[in-house]
């Protein structure tokens, strides 16, 4: 994550997905790296992402406090 965002300071996580036959594979990535305290998410089925090949877009909003 850039300017210094971990994990821990995520607080709201949209993900995109080509297949919604995925969702249990992007729920069980998720929980490897967020464990029991996962963020408020989004999940949500779309036609096709930018490029043709991608199957899967995730956008993240990190709160950081001043280090």
């Amino acid at each position: 994550m850039t300017a210094g965002a971990k994990f821990s300071d995520v607080v709201k996580m949209n993900t995109y997905v080509t297949d919604m036959a995925k969702a249990p594979a992007v729920r069980e990535v998720r929980a490897r790296y967020f464990g029991q305290s996962t963020p408020a998410s989004t999940l949500v089925q779309v036609a096709a992402l930018a490029r043709p090949e991608l199957m899967i877009e995730i956008e993240v909003i990190a709160v950081v406090a001043a280090r």
